[in-house]
């Protein structure tokens, strides 16, 4: 990736992995003019004292707007996202790219539809899609809804968090050893910006797994996948973020804990009731809310 300004003045910010995830926003606000030294001197004390993250006590002190919030953002993404990977045509999975006009295209859209008006349009910005076993089509139905999101305008960013048989990035034709969430979660990635593959479809951005790591429950547990989610649900209109099956693993609770909220996915005349029942029961537990579920079909 090619140095920028704002980039390199990142990195200088950062000494290790460790999180210092209010740095970045906060140059990015500096170096376009937003904010002066005195004001950011001002908004580092009312973060303090508040308990907020640098942008929000710098809103609530009224230094900056929404709009120039948004366009720091933009370019901080943009600075630090990974721009030089190779890339492949997104794979036939993708129906809503690749046959816009059938039936199941129409379903996704529908779905669209309905997480639009319930889901985004309440302020809700994280969606992890679970299911109790393999096979339901969670990756196939997250990444259909990710693209479809996209082609109305909604600034979507789609996580694979499935570090154990990850499938995003043959859907959208990624390197699946390029720097992923393992990358992040394991301290070789400084922020969770610098794994994102910005713009693989107009408005729509995309985290894959990573090079394969050993525990990623461990991983996933840890307070830098929650930090680093809370960062990326800033940015992005919605973030979704695809799971393992639960019957293996407790990984899905854990992201949909750090996400906010979960649909379940099942599969028509393959899928259990009780065990669909045992994952809602589940994620109740890891105060993680279901919006919804989908019966699958495809």
């Amino acid at each position: 990736m090619d140095s920028t300004p704002l980039a390199d003045a990142v990195a200088n910010r950062i000494d290790d992995g460790r999180m210092t995830f209010d740095a970045p926003i906060r140059d990015a606000l500096l170096r376009l003019g937003y904010l002066s030294e005195d004001q950011t001197t001002r908004v580092v004390a009312h973060q303090a004292e508040r308990g907020l993250d640098f942008d929000q006590a710098a809103l609530e002190l009224g230094f900056i707007t929404s709009e120039e919030l948004d366009r720091a953002r933009e370019l901080l993404i943009s600075s630090l996202a990974l721009q030089d990977t190779q890339r492949r045509d997104v794979s036939e999975e993708l129906i809503v790219v690749n046959d816009p006009g059938c039936l199941r295209s129409e379903s996704i859209r529908l779905l669209r539809t309905q997480i639009i008006a319930q889901h985004i349009r309440a302020g809700r910005r994280g969606l992890a899609f679970v299911s109790p076993i393999d096979g339901a089509g969670c990756s196939y139905l997250a990444a259909n809804l990710a693209a479809s999101l996209s082609q109305v305008g909604t600034k979507t960013l789609i996580v694979d968090a499935n570090m154990r048989s990850p499938r995003l990035d043959q859907i959208f034709g990624l390197d699946a050893n390029a720097p992923g969430l393992s990358s992040f979660l394991s301290l070789q990635v400084a922020r969770p910006e610098r794994v994102v593959h910005a713009n693989v479809l107009p408005n729509l951005s995309v985290i894959t797994a990573g090079p394969p790591v050993a525990r990623p429950q461990e991983l996933l547990s840890g307070s830098r996948f929650r930090d680093g989610t809370n960062t990326l649900l800033r940015e992005y209109d919605l973030v979704i973020f695809d799971t393992p099956a639960t019957n293996a693993n407790a990984d899905a609770l854990t992201v949909g804990a750090a996400a906010g909220y979960a649909l379940v996915v099942a599969r028509r005349n393959f899928s259990f009731f009780n065990d669909v029942s045992t994952l809602v029961s589940q994620l109740a537990s890891a105060r993680c809310p279901v919006i919804g579920s989908v019966l699958n079909e495809f």
